[in-house]
């Protein structure tokens, strides 16, 4: 099974006083647990280490972000691919492109927090919690 997450659950797995720290902590476990493959978009880490700078030293947010090249899938997206993001957008491009990232990917499902941007994918979405639930023991 390979799993798209998105941004905002790559950051509640990482910084605890976030809201969605705990499920995504959980979700981490469960997926773990099923040898799925996570997986993320490349633009991402940048988002990741803009948000994350304030929560990390320098160091560990390196540590962090090349833990999650070595660990997560990440499909390659060139020009011609891009452009298949715009069939995709609903509220903004990088959801589009989270989308893109996912079917590039061959995912089985979305993650994320914000199912609202994700209305036109053609792979499902689902939050840390219903993948909890469906997927249980």
């Amino acid at each position: 099974m390979r799993l798209l997450f998105d941004t905002n659950i790559i950051l509640d797995q990482l910084i605890s006083i976030r809201n969605g720290h705990l499920k995504a902590v959980a979700l981490e476990k469960r997926m773990t647990e099923l040898q799925a493959k996570p997986m993320c978009a490349l633009h991402s880490l940048s988002i990741i280490e803009y948000i994350a700078q304030k929560s990390f030293s320098r160091y560990a947010l390196i540590q962090i972000l090349e833990g999650l090249v070595n660990n997560y899938l990440i499909p390659k997206i060139g020009s011609e691919e891009t452009l298949l993001a715009f069939q995709f957008i609903d509220s903004d491009f990088e959801d589009a492109l989270q989308v893109l990232t996912a079917v590039v990917g061959n995912a089985d499902l979305i993650i994320s927090n914000d199912r609202k941007g994700f209305t036109k994918s053609p792979i499902e979405v689902v939050t840390p919690g219903e993948f909890l639930k469906r997927y249980s023991k």
